[in-house]
């Protein structure tokens, strides 16, 4: 539902407990246990229509958020914050490699990063990564790796525009130590994120991902 429709039906719903759109909650259940004392089809002068329409008035009322005691004193109806959305994006192959030609030294893409922001490290020494998606919950990333991490030195490529409207992707290597190997989180540090992951509130990158761990990025709360 839009959000102008949203306003719609709530105005209407106040409206049909014969309610002005600035009734606060209290005024909203008192109204509601009026009706349903008058109106109640076991009533002597009960209007099963009246009392039906205001049910769901109520009921609606309620599921937004704006029945309740805690907003009893609240003065006007304060309306739900909506929640947020899970979605994983399965990264496009053409994405995936460009990832993996950045990590190779004989196919750099000169514009995808700046070479100052590479750590050099013998190729020998260091285990790249490349993520296949990223699950989104609002402004907050994760990006899910298949590969393990290694101990000693690690680099991934990362999409950096997942939430920018932009066509032309952009990504970024990051390098950073590990003292394990296998599965693991890395968080990036809110100084990197600000400068190459744009509009992200957090940024983290989890590895050795399988099926059971975007599973749990759904049921996290």
């Amino acid at each position: 539902m839009e959000p102008v429709d949203k306003v719609r039906a709530r105005t209407n719903a106040l409206a049909d407990l014969g309610l002005t759109p600035c009734a606060n909650s209290s005024e909203i259940r008192e109204a509601w246990r009026q009706i349903a004392f008058h109106s109640h089809p076991d009533h002597k002068d009960g209007d099963s229509s009246g009392f039906s329409r205001a049910k769901a008035a109520y009921d609606f009322l309620r599921k937004e958020g704006l029945a309740t005691k805690a907003g009893a004193s609240s003065g006007s109806p304060q309306p739900r914050r909506p929640r947020l959305k899970k979605r994983i994006i399965e990264l496009p192959q053409e994405d995936i490699a460009a990832c993996k030609a950045m990590l190779n030294p004989h196919q750099v893409l000169p514009h995808m990063h700046n070479e100052r922001d590479v750590e050099e490290m013998p190729d020998a020494s260091v285990s790249d990564h490349v993520p296949d998606a990223v699950g989104c919950y609002g402004r907050h990333l994760t990006y899910f790796v298949t590969t393990p991490v290694h101990h000693g030195a690690n680099r991934v490529a990362l999409p950096t525009t997942v939430l920018s409207s932009t066509r032309h992707t952009e990504a970024e290597i990051l390098s950073f130590q590990s003292k394990d190997t296998g599965a693991g989180e890395v968080i990036i540090p809110d100084t990197i994120r600000e400068r190459k992951f744009p509009g992200a509130k957090s940024v983290r990158i989890r590895f050795d991902a399988d099926q059971d761990i975007r599973d749990q990025f759904w049921l996290a709360g």
